[in-house]
Order: C-alpha cells, then structure tokens, then sequence
C-alpha cells in the first residue's frame, strides 16, 4: 500500500499521526510511506527522521492510496475512493460538511475516536493529555480571572504549557503547594479526569470527583466550587447535566473547564474556542472550552497517538477491515451508534 501522511493543517493543530519510528514498521511490513515536507516538525520530527527509518519526503502526498493524519477536515484535498484514518469527529454530527464530502468521494474512512475493543472502551485516546493540558491551562486561566477581579493571582508564575513543555509544567506545579485552598470538582472519572487529577496532585489541590450518580444532583455542589471541570462523555440526545439556568448557583469568581467541549453538550452553555482566544462568559460564568488540548504539548501526543493507530494502520494496510470506526464506504454512512 502507497500511504501518504500530510502535515496537519487545521489552525493550532501541531500533532503528526505516526512518528518515525513506527513509519519505520509500515516500511517493514512492506508498505511505502509518504511524508509531505515538515509535517512532523512542529512535534519535534524533522524529516531527516523520517527519511532514516524508509520514508519518502514529498510536497504533495495526497494522490496515495491511503492517507493517514491526525485531524481531519472537510478543506482537505481527498480523491476518489481513497482510504482515509484520522480523527473525524462527525459522530456527534458536528462536522456536516466533512461528512458529505467523505461520501460524495466515496472515501473507506476510519475515525480513530471510534475504534473500540469488544466492551466498546476506546482504543485510540488521547484522553489523559486533554486532562493535563485542559487542567494546567484552566489553573492559568482561573487565576487570570481573579486577577481581574482585583483579587492576588496565585498562578502568575505559569506560562503557557506548550512554551515549557509537560515535564516543567509538572515541576513549575510542584513549587506552588496550594494546600487545597481552591475548589475544584471534577465530572467524569476516566482518562480526562486521570490527566486533570494529575496536575492537581502536583499543584496541592485534592479535588473532588463527581461519578455519574454524583452528577444527577450537581446543584448540590455547584454553589461551593472555583473550578468546574467537565471530563464526561456526552452524545446528542442525552440532557445537558449542567444547564445554563444553573449558572445562577455558582460563584461570579468561579471558572468552568470544559475539557470534553462538546457545545450544547454536558455543560449546555458550552460553545468551542481556540487557543488565541480561550474562554468567554456566560451570565457572568467564565467558560474555558479549547478544543485540541493535546496539540500543546506535541511531541508526548504524537507519541502517544502513533502507538495506539499503528496496530490499526497495519491492518488496513494489509488489506482487512476494522470491526469499528468505519464512518463511510462506498458512499454509503457506515456509522451506527450504540
């Protein structure tokens, strides 16, 4: 199979999907391996490394037979009948026009975010880097907003994390022992909560995390927080679990991160930013909701991703089929919601 990698060109988005070494295993395997020029530079793979482990370094790689990349959008320059796997995010219906245009292409795409083992857990996430970023972003920001309140910021020694990268994050944290003088409550218990609770551990803030059944009575525990942090998986269809009518309950200092940024989703006042402009208000309530998190800190995402779709990669590669994922084929949606 001819496989072509272009480099990412959705705005903030600086992840690669396979980093060299495992481009290295597709070219074992027998495979030819296409990596547009620098697309893997901003994660910190030059293309001298790709080229060292078989790959073939070209301006355009978007005639092959398979494309591989990690965001995937409705601008990008697809051809006919090609197979495509990256992240599509159209399950939820949020991206109508990349939709149309994989079948209109009749384009055999896999989305990584679903591909599921045989109890339907994910096995491509990238859940835990959300939770470190989104977190260590969301401390920055909620200390942003006291300042503008006049109050003392205890989190101005932070930059940003994608200018110091996740291991002098954890240690910039480490030297601010909070002592659990700020309130956060977490929803959610999975791998987005793991990476939230990560940083606080390390910043000395225990926070206290809401389960499913802890969520249907959120009033109970929104007047008494700083940081709202949303970690759930939410699908169209299910109710909102905080509603914009609740943000009369919280603190006009509080802060809501949500990490899981579906809009009009878990938290229903809940609207997508970017990284330039971060949060935005509702009814007095700051909103933080970024919505490609894992980018900031590239190279450990990139890492990540490529050794969760490589075993994936292969087998499309090889010529069979993967049990879930596929979105499209043949022009037809292939997609079912379980």
């Amino acid at each position: 199979m001819d496989i072509g990698m272009p480099k990412e060109r959705k705005v903030g988005e600086t992840r690669i999907a396979l980093i060299p070494s495992d481009v290295g295993k597709l070219v074992e395997a027998g495979h030819t391996v296409f990596v547009e020029t620098n697309a893997g530079l901003e994660a910190e793979f030059p293309d001298e490394e790709y080229k060292k482990y078989g790959a073939e370094i070209e301006d355009s790689v978007w005639k092959h037979n398979m494309i591989v990349k990690a965001k995937v959008e409705a601008k990008d320059p697809f051809e006919k009948n090609q197979i495509l796997m990256g992240y599509l995010h159209v399950e939820k219906g949020q991206s109508q026009d990349l939709l149309k245009k994989l079948l209109e292409k009749r384009m055999t795409s896999y989305a990584f975010e679903e591909i599921r083992d045989n109890n339907g857990i994910r096995m491509v996430n990238l859940g835990y880097e959300a939770g470190i970023v989104g977190m260590y972003e969301g401390l920055r920001q909620y200390g942003e907003l006291l300042e503008k309140k006049g109050i003392e910021n205890p989190f101005s020694s932070l930059p940003e994390i994608k200018t110091i990268g996740e291991e002098e994050a954890f240690n910039r944290l480490s030297k601010l022992d909070l002592k659990d003088e700020i309130t956060v409550d977490i929803m959610g218990a999975g791998n987005v909560s793991r990476g939230v609770q990560e940083i606080l551990k390390n910043a000395g803030i225990t926070p206290q995390v809401l389960r499913e059944k802890d969520t249907f009575h959120i009033e109970d525990y929104l007047s008494d927080m700083d940081i709202l942090v949303n970690a759930i998986a939410w699908y169209p269809g299910q109710p909102h679990v905080v509603t914009r009518e609740m943000l009369g309950l919280m603190k006009k200092t509080a802060l809501i991160v949500d990490i899981s940024c579906d809009e009009n989703g878990g938290i229903e006042s809940c609207v997508p930013t970017k990284w330039a402009n971060p949060t935005y208000e509702v009814d007095g309530i700051t909103h933080a909701c970024i919505d490609n998190l894992p980018t900031a800190i590239a190279k450990d995402s990139s890492t990540h991703l490529s050794s969760m779709i490589l075993p994936f990669v292969l087998k499309v590669a090889n010529g069979s089929e993967l049990g879930t994922g596929l979105m499209t084929k043949d022009g037809v949606c292939k997609f079912k919601q379980e």
